[in-house]
């Protein structure tokens, strides 16, 4: 006889894997071991499975038990008898990360695997043998899989899963069918299970997650604690659940967790229950309430660190002044860096008290502005350490109406907690718990795309993988080292987007090039070091490169300015960057790896597509960032927001990109021109009253339009015939501009850009030295390849598509592209050498033969070497004679 069986107290992944399993074992009977949740019997009281009753079964008989959704043998009741015998063959099916049984290798059929739900795998092995079910039983397993995956929305759900699910839709499940059952009301007794629970529970910051722990003594609702707990986790809107309910002489242990972080598997198994990560469960005997309890609050606090202390949420480093500063310098100060309140240090850089920026103002107001700030600091202003629960700071902030709080390591400050700092991380918390509670079957958490986003996943499945192993050898290097580390930029912005980017900037809160040393000797690899500006390249053995950084902030003497930059905290680091989008950072450090940092609402832009700078000078301070603006709006099809867009017009109307250099402005167009839409960038450019800046004669008309577009189909088609051959885009674009300029302008806009020779020698051929060539190339009697060649030989490739783009007729355009794709590549056989050896004398006569040589086999005159060798002879005897 065959028996299929599932756990204890079964639920309905349990059930479908044994509706599952009889598709694969048909003569077997279905057996509930040890009764089953109270949504299951109502299911079962409505629906026959053709279950068979426990006693009604003779175990002497069974040669073959199928297990599924368990490994644990205490929880099969007195099945456990048939798993102690060992003439009978144990299959084992099940999704649980827990040690494998030793029975569970008893079965060469045993599949145990780390999916959401075991109804996958043996929905797996269904496809797999092709074995058809009926709508019926499709329904079944579904059930099983959504409650198991809490609609997919769990975070042990994985892909196989939604692949499973979409199987048994398309196998004609009822899911009406499925959400009327896992979604029915509690009943008297579960709501006051619930209400004691909300009474006796208490909240535990743990590894960024808030983890509810709750204990009952009402033991009426045997069969529906789950659901209860499910229940309680979705209105407390918390990240974990863990409850223990006393039940007659046992206490349950049951838990739910919606974050990979806290591991409710792990707990259960301690208390000697099972299950996985997101769902567990325990039964604990000859123990109190009391102690189970305190037991859980052990097992969580030393398994995960508590969470929301100062250091966690402390700004680093921190800007401070001397207590002889004048008020004059401290407020010119705190204009330059952007600060409201400084820190005051004495000689010994020992924290001595705060000034702000109002009690600056006043003093100036006053005529004080020369008075040292120690005569105006505040010395009574609270204070805090490290370690100091960030509970306590928060509370002191409100009762004392305190904006700023140094973090203080015995004398020496090494953080400060501001205003800002306070409202994110309470507005994180309210707004994952608002976010959860308005979760509907199947929807994915809305919290991975507010501001705690964690990208761990994303960097491993998008990113090479000796690349995360890089960033993850360089985050564990970063907590040896205890500093901060984080990869910025577009990078972060791309991996957002689905964008492959490989370009890795590390920055370091601390010293990026003693980091960047240490890491290159980890990585045997090479460091170049810019002291001057605190960063780093390192070059690994492959040849890839790492660019690691100081964490920095920037200030400007006077607009268009560059920058002067400092060591300072990641926050005002992303603040100094151009765009809120290139503005997020992802942490590498340890159990933080793959968090986003976003300060400044990079994740909801790139979600509404917008491009928008920081701070209303950011234009001011720096002018080029117009021209990245337009060139990201472009290439990401987004669009500029409304307040930059009049930033923009601002900064055009102070005429701003005048006092750029030439270089700088230079850098940027060809950093536009070298974009896959060039012509967008420009029209956009035209939009904005921004080609002016590039030459005042420069304006958008229908000839540029017409012009570029003729540039993109030649490029196009360029790009098409020489996939890998390198061509400067930018080039060809400018001789179009350059075309729509007269000659004095031309000269004017030579002057005033860096150009190279060569890129001189480009557009000026383009523009005006090209009359001959394109004379000649348009006539329409017949020219043969030989002067063709002679025509073009020598020109680079911007050049000739410069002139396919500039030609009005066919004809130029056909001779130039048999040029590009054909002439240039044909090559006598002989050379030189061969034509010693047929006994010529080396002399001037040989660059006349091999270029005669050269036109004959253009003009098809010569083919083999046979041929070749005797044209030679001829042109020898003929030059001779």
């Amino acid at each position: 006889m065959d028996i299929i069986a599932t756990h204890s107290h079964a639920d309905f992944d349990g059930l479908a894997s044994m509706v599952a399993a009889r598709k694969l074992f048909p003569d077997a009977k279905l057996v509930l071991p040890a009764g089953a949740q109270e949504t299951v019997r109502n299911f079962l009281a409505v629906h026959d499975l053709g279950l068979t009753k426990l006693k009604d079964v003779d175990l002497d008989r069974v040669t073959r038990l199928i297990v599924v959704d368990t490994q644990d043998p205490s929880r099969l009741g007195p099945l456990k008898s048939c798993i102690e015998n060992p003439a009978v063959e144990v299959v084992v099916y099940d999704h649980h990360s827990e040690p494998e049984s030793a029975y569970a290798g008893r079965s060469a059929q045993s599949v145990i695997e780390p999916v959401g739900a075991t109804t996958t795998i043996l929905v797996e092995q269904l496809r797999r043998r092709q074995i058809a079910i009926t709508p019926f039983e499709a329904t079944v397993m579904a059930l099983g899989l959504y409650e198991e995956t809490g609609s997919f929305s769990f975070s042990s759900t994985t892909s196989r899963d939604l692949e499973a699910g979409a199987f048994l839709v398309a196998a004609g499940a009822d899911l009406r069918v499925v959400t009327d059952t896992l979604r029915c009301p509690l009943d008297p007794d579960a709501i006051a299970l619930l209400n004691d629970l909300l009474e006796h529970s208490e909240v535990h910051y743990l590894e960024g997650c808030k983890v509810l722990v709750a204990t009952s003594t009402i033991d009426r609702c045997r069969g529906e604690a789950a659901s209860v707990v499910h229940r309680l986790a979705e209105l407390q809107g918390v990240d974990a659940v863990i409850v223990a309910v006393m039940m007659d002489d046992r206490v349950e242990v049951i838990g739910r967790s919606r974050r990979p972080e806290i591991d409710v598997g792990w707990i259960a198994r301690e208390f000697g229950g099972g299950g996985h990560a997101v769902a567990a469960a325990a039964t604990v005997k000859r123990a109190t309430l009391a102690e189970v309890k305190e037991k859980m609050v052990r097992l969580l606090t030393t398994q995960y660190r508590p969470t929301l202390l100062a250091q966690d949420v402390m700004t680093r480093p921190v800007k401070t002044i001397e207590v002889d500063t004048t008020v004059k310098d401290a407020g010119e100060r705190m204009t330059a860096y952007g600060l409201n309140v400084f820190p005051i240090v004495d000689e010994q850089e020992r924290y001595v008290g705060i000034v702000s920026r109002e009690l600056i103002q006043k003093a100036l107001f006053h005529r004080l502005g020369t008075l040292p700030v120690r005569d105006i600091m505040q010395t009574d202003a609270y204070t805090a350490k490290p370690d100091t629960p960030f509970h306590d700071i928060e509370t002191a902030m409100i009762e004392r109406n305190q904006r700023f709080v140094p973090i203080l390591q015995e004398t020496k400050i090494v953080g400060v907690i501001t205003r800002t700092d306070l409202l994110r991380t309470l507005h994180d918390d309210v707004l994952r718990l608002a976010r959860m509670r308005t979760l509907k079957p199947g929807e994915v958490d809305a919290e991975m795309r507010g501001p705690r986003r964690n990208v761990a996943t994303l960097l491993r499945s998008r990113l090479p993988s000796h690349l995360v192993t890089v960033l993850e050898e360089a985050g564990q290097l970063a907590d040896r080292c205890g500093v901060s580390l984080f990869v910025v930029g577009g990078c972060v912005r791309d991996l957002l987007l689905g964008i492959e980017n490989l370009d890795l900037d590390l920055v370091v809160e601390g010293d990026g090039i003693a980091f960047a040393r240490r890491l290159a000797q980890t990585l045997h690899a090479r460091v170049k070091t810019h002291e001057r500006f605190g960063t780093a390249i390192i070059v690994l053995p492959d040849g890839f490169r790492l660019d690691v950084a100081t964490a920095r902030t920037e200030y400007y003497e006077y607009p268009t300015a560059l920058p002067t930059v400092e060591q300072s905290s990641i926050k005002k680091d992303l603040y100094r960057r151009d765009f809120t989008i290139n503005a997020l950072a992802v942490r590498l450090n340890g159990k933080g790896f793959g968090d986003v940092l976003d300060f400044y609402g990079g994740q909801r832009d790139l979600n509404d597509k917008v491009i928008r700078v920081l701070h209303g000078l950011s234009f001011v301070e720096d002018p080029t960032r117009v021209f990245r603006a337009i060139r990201f709006e472009a290439r990401f099809g987004f669009h500029l927001g409304r307040d930059t867009a009049a930033l923009i017009a601002g900064a055009v109307k102070m005429n701003l990109f005048n006092r750029l250099s030439g270089h700088r402005l230079l850098d940027e167009l060809k950093l536009s021109l070298s974009e896959q839409e060039p012509k967008q960038i420009i029209k956009r450019m035209a939009e904005l009253d921004l080609l002016r800046f590039i030459h005042p004669q420069l304006q958008w008309t229908e000839r540029l339009r017409t012009l570029l577009e003729s540039i993109e189909q030649v490029i196009d088609w360029y790009r098409l015939s020489y996939f890998n051959r390198r061509m400067e885009t930018w080039l060809v674009y400018m001789t179009g501009l350059v075309e729509m300029l007269p000659e004095p302008a031309v000269r004017d806009l030579l002057k005033r850009f860096p150009f190279s020779e060569s890129e001189v020698c480009t557009i000026r051929f383009v523009r005006s030295g090209c009359r001959t060539v394109m004379r000649r190339l348009g006539q329409t009697a017949e020219l043969q390849p030989a002067e063709i060649y002679r025509l073009l030989s020598g020109l680079s490739d911007e050049t000739l598509l410069g002139l396919m783009a500039k030609s009005k007729g066919d004809l130029v355009k056909r001779r130039i592209s048999a040029f590009l794709t054909t002439y240039q590549h044909v090559k006598p056989i002989l050379s030189g050498t061969a034509l010693q050896a047929m006994g010529l004398k080396p002399g001037p006569q040989f660059k006349e033969i091999l270029s005669r040589l050269l036109d004959a086999k253009l003009n098809g005159i010569v083919k083999t070497e046979a041929e070749e060798r005797a044209f030679v002879l001829q042109v020898a005897r003929s030059s001779h004679s």
